[in-house]
């Protein structure tokens, strides 16, 4: 299909939390892709943008951090569709699906699914966070696997330095009581490393930020606080 790939440094944000460094337009088929580095007090990530006929779009976002881990699933996808032969007549499995795969980040879960329908082959890239966030999910011809493998690792050379050679964060904790759960996720932003406690119930989520500088102190607090409660 045609493809034109248009590649834009931007400086600033679009009047939201978000400061967009850099993005890439393809043309795919009969959509438009948007590839876009953005960077925000979290740290910086890459969202996937894809255009519909309609007008509508689909989104899905990944941490700098799990980048390099989406790159190399993309170029394990491209070789396997790269191997299928068009002339070849073969029969699919019922769901349609021809490889599965996925990548487990922190607190969320990421899926490939390599799918063939009565259009052609398309990558499915789905991804769903543990405390219930709206499931993100994308869906891309086969012949542009290649195209976004490329992007990301252009990005990922250009802007990810910093978030690879970034000190090693401890995996993320669950906890649940009664009905609630609990998440601790540590992550790290220009001013340092933190940990972001988030409380989930089916009805609402919240959560807190406490830099790592003062960890000690915040955990200090609790223990005097569950010893004087202990003590009564």
């Amino acid at each position: 299909g045609c493809l034109q790939c248009l590649f834009l440094i931007l400086k600033g944000g679009r009047g939201d939390d978000n400061e967009e460094l850099a993005t890439r337009t393809l043309r795919i088929q009969s959509k438009r892709y948007y590839v876009d580095v953005k960077q925000n007090n979290r740290g910086r990530f890459i969202k996937l943008v894809e255009g519909l006929p309609n007008g509508s779009k689909n989104r899905i976002s990944f941490p700098m951090a799990i980048v390099g881990e989406v790159h190399d699933k993309l170029a394990s996808f491209q070789e396997f569709y790269d191997k299928i032969d068009p002339d070849t007549e073969r029969d699919p499995p019922e769901d349609g699906r021809l490889k599965s795969d996925d990548i487990r980040a922190a607190q969320r879960k990421i899926y490939f699914d390599l799918k063939e329908n009565k259009r052609g082959v398309f990558l499915r890239i789905s991804s769903t966070a543990s405390y219930g966030a709206s499931r993100q999910t994308i869906a891309l011809p086969g012949e542009g696997i290649a195209q976004i493998k490329e992007c990301l690792s252009d990005f990922l050379e250009e802007f990810g330095q910093d978030e690879q050679s970034s000190i090693d964060l401890p995996e993320f904790k669950e906890m649940r009581i009664e009905r609630k759960r609990f998440y601790f996720d540590c992550g790290s932003n220009d001013r340092g490393a933190f940990l972001r406690i988030s409380e989930v119930t089916s009805r609402y989520r919240s959560s807190i930020t406490v830099p790592r500088q003062g960890l000690e102190k915040f955990t200090g607090i609790i223990n005097d606080i569950m010893g004087q409660m202990d003590a009564k």
